[in-house]
């Protein structure tokens, strides 16, 4: 099976050659260099790494280096440009590799190097890994003048058959923005693969692109992030991919496009133009962009006013914007083969700019808070403005940012969805103005002065594919309500500190944590050290290494996160593909913002049935502030005053908290995690306050026994308390209004019972349980 060529690139290849020829000469275009990478804050550390560079790029690939996610040693790890003045940029990509199935663990014993070609034109080398009984073949190659470089893969099934994989190469920037794949929107076919309109995931900056072409494709993972194919490997078959990786010093996308034109040899023509102002004025930087059937398409930069690219032959739509300008007139065009047809623009206008104070309404103190555009110019292209801001630490309720002129609907909130509502404030933003706005937030409930603290329990800063620096951390999760704050960076505690310090200044508690990340599960860990870094290879090493070297680190708490997706913990442990098995000394399990939690829960309950206090976390899996929500969903942990760190993991360990979607819960006689005894002649009640700034729809009462007692009835439902470890809805109420107060009896018999409120836009918060022991006459 074979499901792309290129038709020349590999077919001299010739006999490998195994070792390594090394070139330093400075004047050789393309080189081979051994060792720890030239790219600035690359990952590529090792002696036995290597950097393949040209004019244009330099890449490395880690051969001795840990590559990130636990994934087998022999990906990319680092991706420069060159930039205008000969220099090296930053590393640009976190990880770009081949993935033989849709990130499952990767079983793997052998990474070997061959140097094919290592000459002043072109280097080609090829990484021979296993994957199981499949052998996994890439060749990479890099020629002078180019700013492609080009990869195959081949996969050899040396064992029993596989089936339904999803394969294929994929691409995490370091940082930066996404432009996903190009997809018609229809409800009926989104996904499939005759609605994708071109096969190009772009990752992309300012002063930098990368671009993975995949002309295999037919599905996207992780934001267009993984191409892949559906496909079968039958014993002794092979299945070959090709692709490349396109790296750019700029923003623009012409080159993308012009590269697409070349591999797929379609038929092209030319658009140019000048753009300026109503007032006649020219933009330094216009930016044109392409949409084809109202889907994005692409985007061309221009210099001085003036702007030239090419684009396949076809029908577009086309408008010009710039940096923080209006968006012009929507002209439709159609591109013709070898012609050029100019389209100029000069209704664009200049930038306007937004202040705007955020208060309590009750108290009238400001507040830390969020700002999107909810109706208004939400530029496509990132780098020329946000549609997301946060109030300022130093000047605390305030946010002062540019806007294009329009109209627009601004969304401001503060703790949305769990203390308050949003306010939506219309408004006018007018070309070389300010606009002023102050914004009155009603709280509803300030759960620290009922002893709970809310964290955002899995959450990432600027590290490998995260893009959120420091200081929008602390602004995102502030502004969401949080009151404690939290990071866990994939296997690095270099922001630690810097957030330490911040939360510092903000007289707000730091829960410093890391998620250890290897290809069979991720594990945060917390709190960590001051200073304290991982010391192991999660690439390599199992569970019972790994979980050693967190509490080494000072860990209080070892959470399982999203454990059922595909490289979950108990996932793999199902799959009998977690190195060591399972090692019961983990501490809770997360319910994760982004993931269907339904097996987690179901665990968690069969687990309790069984007396096993293996508790809830939470966590959003926030890596991108302006695009993902902090504290989407948070865990609410007692701790009766301002916590340490310490005190709030080991609240959490103690089963004193709960996870929220939205309501929250205040328990007024029995705490969460607490052991209530029972007698039969005495009843036992359990009062909790609710509030829901959404409206309350409904609260159940679940528990399951933990010992045969026959069938305990109630007026709405009962528990089957055979000895089974499925739990029951013991007692439920209708809600409505934003707060109730609710008392429920206990049943009389040993096990557990916890509670799930339901507000009215269906998010639900799920308690740990409270133990319930009944003790008998005949036992004293």
């Amino acid at each position: 099976m074979k499901f792309f060529s290129r038709s020349s690139l590999f077919a001299s290849l010739g006999i490998l050659l195994t070792g390594l020829t090394v070139s330093f000469s400075s004047y050789a275009t393309v080189s081979i260099i051994k060792g720890k990478t030239i790219i600035p804050h690359g990952n590529a550390t090792s002696d036995s790494d290597i950097t393949i560079k040209n004019d244009k790029l330099a890449f490395s690939l880690a051969m001795g280096s840990a590559p990130p996610w636990g994934v087998a040693r022999g990906c990319i790890v680092d991706i420069a440009n060159v930039e205008a003045d000969g220099v090296l940029s930053l590393d640009r990509v976190a990880f770009a590799d081949f993935i033989p199935n849709d990130w499952s663990s990767w079983p793997n014993t052998y990474q070997t190097l061959d140097v094919i070609k290592d000459s002043s034109d072109e280097a080609i080398v090829n990484i021979t890994r296993d994957f199981g009984q499949v052998e996994i073949s890439t060749t990479y190659s890099l020629v002078s003048g180019s700013d492609i470089i080009y990869v195959q893969t081949t996969m050899t099934n040396q064992g029993d058959a596989i089936p339904d994989m999803r394969s294929g190469f994929t691409l995490w920037p370091d940082g930066g923005y996404k432009f996903a794949v190009p997809e018609h929107k229809s409800i009926d076919t989104k996904g499939q693969a005759e609605n994708f309109i071109t096969d190009r995931f772009v990752g992309y900056g300012a002063d930098w692109a990368v671009a993975l072409h995949a002309p295999y494709m037919t599905e996207t993972a992780n934001q267009s992030r993984d191409l892949y194919t559906q496909h079968n490997l039958q014993k002794g078959q092979t299945v070959t991919f090709t692709g490349d990786y396109q790296v750019l010093a700029s923003g623009n996308l012409a080159p993308v496009v012009r590269a697409e034109i070349e591999r797929k040899n379609v038929k092209a023509g030319t658009l140019k133009g000048e753009v300026q102002t109503q007032s006649g004025s020219t933009l330094t930087q216009p930016a044109i962009i392409v949409t084809k059937d109202d889907v994005p398409y692409m985007w061309g930069l221009g210099q001085n006013g003036q702007y030239q690219f090419d684009l396949p032959v076809g029908q577009y739509q086309v408008y010009a914007t710039g940096k923080g300008y209006s968006a012009s007139k929507i002209h439709d065009i159609e591109i013709t083969e070898k012609k050029t047809q100019t389209l100029s623009f000069s209704d664009l206008l200049a930038p306007g700019e937004v202040d705007i104070q955020v208060i309590d309404a009750n108290t009238k103190a400001p507040l830390d808070g969020k700002i999107k555009i909810e109706k208004g110019n939400q530029p496509l292209i990132e780098f020329l403005g946000a549609r997301t801001f946060f109030t300022e630490l130093d000047n605390k309720g305030q946010a002062t940012f540019p806007l294009a002129p329009g109209d627009y609907q601004l969304n401001i909130s503060a703790g949305s969805g769990f203390n308050a509502k949003p306010v939506l404030i219309d408004t006018t933003v007018k070309a070389n103005k300010t606009t002023d706005i102050a914004s009155a937030i009603t709280i509803s409930t300030y759960p620290t002065q009922h002893g709970w603290y809310a964290g955002d329990l899995h959450h990432h800063a600027n590290v490998l594919e995260g893009s959120t620096s420091p200081e929008y951390l602390v602004r995102s999760q502030l502004a969401a309500g949080l009151n404690v704050l939290f990071v866990s960076d994939h296997d690095s505690t270099k922001n630690n500190a810097e957030i330490q310090m911040l939360a510092d200044k903000q007289g707000v508690p730091f829960v410093p944590s890391i998620e250890v990340s290897p290809s069979w599960g991720h594990f945060n860990a917390f709190p960590i050290d001051s200073g304290a870094q991982l010391s192991v290879d999660p690439g390599v090493d199992d569970i019972h290494t790994l979980i050693k070297d967190m509490r080494r680190m000072g860990a209080t708490i070892i959470a399982s996160n999203h454990p059922y997706i595909p490289y979950g913990y108990l996932s793999s442990l199902d799959k009998n593909t977690a190195p060591g098995g399972f090692n019961p000394s983990i501490d809770v399990f997360e319910l994760n913002a982004v993931v269907d939690n339904q097996p987690t829960i179901e665990k968690a309950h069969q687990l309790w049935s069984k007396g096993l206090p293996y508790y809830y976390t939470a966590g959003s899996d926030t890596h991108d502030v302006w695009n993902q929500t902090s504290g989407l969903n948070r865990m609410f942990v007692y701790t009766g005053s301002k916590p340490s760190a310490k005190a709030f993991a080991q609240a959490m360990k103690n089963g004193r908290s709960y996870v929220s979607f939205g309501p929250i819960i205040y328990p007024q006689n029995i705490m969460f995690g607490d052991t209530v005894k029972l007698a039969q002649a005495q009843p036992q009640s359990f009062t909790v306050d609710l509030v829901a700034v959404n409206g309350l729809k409904s609260v159940q009462l679940i528990g399951a026994a933990t010992k045969t007692k026959g069938e305990v009835k109630n007026q709405n439902a009962s528990i089957d308390i055979s000895g089974g470890v499925n739990s029951k809805v013991l007692r439920q109420q209708a809600l409505s209004g934003d707060s109730a107060s609710i008392t429920f009896n206990l049943p009389k018999v040993s096990g557990w019972a916890a509670l799930v409120v339901e507000d009215m836009q269906g998010h639900k918060a799920y308690s740990n349980p409270i133990w319930l022991k009944e003790v008998e006459k005949s036992q004293f």
